[in-house]
């Protein structure tokens, strides 16, 4: 058990685990109105425009608030809170589950890049078609 500490799954995991819960406590406790940098590098209208303030609402529970700010921040936020889930009970399988750890990480893998597409995609196209 002393050894599981040291590989590599676990500890990626614990890093992005400690990254997501950090992202999350960050859009709990700050709310910003204020402009952001970004449209003065990028002027015109961007599909993530919103997308902090819809966070921050998200994580006070208010969809409608959200959903107002930008329409993608749901499956976003959907991925962060998803990811942060994955990577504890990932984690927990993984040490316990010694015989089915390449599956396990393959799997990973898979549901992971499924999550992110199905998160950032419609976004991603929506801001290429406008553009």
């Amino acid at each position: 058990m002393r050894g599981i500490w040291r590989e590599p799954y676990i500890i990626c995991n614990l890093i992005f685990a400690g990254v997501l819960a950090a992202v999350l406590a960050y859009f709990g406790i700050f709310s910003s109105d204020e402009a952001y940098p970004v449209h003065a590098i990028m002027p015109g209208n961007l599909t993530s425009t919103g997308l902090q303030r819809a966070l921050s609402e998200l994580m006070r529970g208010n969809l409608t608030e959200a959903l107002q700010f930008n329409s993608y921040s749901v499956g976003i936020f959907a991925f962060f809170v998803m990811q942060l889930i994955m990577r504890l009970v990932f984690s927990v399988i993984f040490v316990f589950c010694a015989d089915k750890r390449r599956q396990l990480i393959l799997t990973d893998a898979i549901i992971s890049t499924l999550l992110f597409l199905c998160a950032f995609a419609p976004m991603a196209i929506r801001q290429m078609l406008i553009n």
